[in-house]
């Protein structure tokens, strides 16, 4: 890619295309948007970078960052460079606040790909790389996430959640396991860390009352929770912090992605009696919080409270959702639709009944897109399900185009397959 502008970018060829993957939602607002590029420019023309110490813009976004966490807790921001290195961050913090060496985190979760994160992000082809040393000790273990379309302990999609966190209870209350032994007052438990909806899985969004569950779990046994919003968080569902759509109040938020609309920048939103455990010095790094990242970040967050962004995916997520589901009534392969806002998963399947994933039919329908104009990604546990996050700014009349082209490529994908028209 070559350029872009708003939710649309060109080739080298300079062929359009409609984003719908916005730099894995990077560019909430837009590409280029020109507020962003001259705050940029601005910055640029005072100072690049003078290491990890404080100025002007890295205090305005601490500020607006630690004001922007649901609840009235009093925060602290702690700031890294990417994604990943927020989520190594939250983890040090939980295991030296507590004082417990153990992270549970979720399966199909994503939360980096470093050797500290890799324990944490369920992708067995990404942990073979790091063979023949496991990206694991025995500081980290798996709960089941709620995915009401595949339970993972086997229950009906309006039971998951409960059943997920039932599993996930009986994990922790058990003697013989190595969370907690409640009789001699012993936890060794951390923190849970997980994605509020899980985004490189496929776009999930669990079911109602999976993340309260969660909270009360960290309440009930005395660990923190970590909300990865890196993908979720920042409006895209509809809400600014995804964790809100169920009241949640996290111990810690991760940040990233479209904070900076693609300049490296990351934050752990944390409390302040967590945070001030640490002492000067724990973590530091040559371009953490740089000044042209923090400069955009804050021209970015202007951007999100002077077009209403939050409200915008809401109000434009709910106009999606409803062309998907005129797609799904026509489209049998079409066997299942994750969205929340413009945080958007479609699942394929071969057959309704039996939920055969359509794997092939996925890959051959997003060529197809490609071919079409459509950009987006596909992922999921069997490479069938489409991940379309736009940016904020898209205009109804892409999302349109978008749906017709989806709306094409199933109609051919189904006669490829011989999957009967509904």
């Amino acid at each position: 890619m070559v350029r872009g502008e708003g939710a649309l970018v060109w080739d080298a060829d300079g062929k359009e295309y409609v984003d719908m993957l916005a730099g894995f939602s990077v560019s909430n607002v837009g590409h280029c948007h020109p507020a962003v590029t001259a705050a940029l420019a601005e910055q640029a023309g005072q100072l690049m970078h003078y290491f990890d110490l404080p100025g002007e813009p890295r205090e305005r976004l601490a500020a607006r960052l630690a004001a922007m966490a649901p609840g009235d807790r009093r925060r602290r921001v702690v700031f890294g460079t990417t994604g990943a290195d927020a989520a190594e961050l939250a983890i040090r913090l939980a295991r030296w606040y507590t004082g417990a060496p153990i992270i549970l985190s979720a399966y199909g979760g994503y939360h980096g790909t470093t050797g500290a994160t890799m324990p944490t992000t369920a992708k067995g082809g990404m942990w073979a790389y790091f063979y023949p040393v496991l990206p694991q000790d025995s500081g980290h273990a798996k709960i089941p996430y709620s995915y009401p379309y595949r339970c993972p302990v086997g229950a009906a999609p309006e039971h998951c959640a409960e059943a997920c966190l039932e599993f996930t209870r009986r994990m922790l209350l058990g003697k013989e396991s190595p969370f907690a032994e409640h009789r001699a007052g012993v936890s060794n438990v951390a923190a849970i860390l997980l994605e509020p909806m899980q985004a490189s899985a496929g776009y999930i969004i669990p079911g109602a009352g999976y993340l309260r569950g969660i909270r009360e779990l960290c309440d009930e046994f005395g660990f923190l929770l970590i909300d990865d919003e890196i993908q979720a968080g920042l409006g895209r569902t509809g809400r600014l912090w995804a964790c809100e759509h169920e009241q949640v109040v996290p111990d810690m938020i991760l940040t990233s992605k479209g904070l900076a609309s693609g300049l490296p920048i990351s934050a752990v939103i944390a409390d302040d009696e967590v945070a001030a455990s640490w002492g000067p010095g724990a973590h530091v790094g040559t371009f953490t919080a740089g000044a042209l990242a923090c400069a955009t970040a804050n021209a970015t967050l202007d951007v999100y409270e002077s077009e209403q962004l939050v409200k915008r995916a809401a109000d434009l997520g709910s106009y999606f959702l409803d062309r998907l589901k005129g797609l799904r009534e026509r489209h049998p392969i079409l066997g299942w639709i994750d969205a929340r806002g413009l945080f958007i998963g479609l699942e394929f399947v071969r057959d309704r009944v039996t939920k055969e994933p359509a794997a092939d039919e996925t890959a051959w329908m997003l060529d197809f897109c490609v071919r079409e104009g459509l950009l987006f990604e596909k992922g999921g546990y069997y490479y069938n399900r489409f991940q379309l996050i736009p940016s904020l700014v898209i205009e109804k009349e892409l999302v349109d185009r978008a749906v017709d082209i989806l709306d094409r490529a199933m109609t051919m994908a189904e006669e490829r397959s011989g999957i009967a028209p509904a």
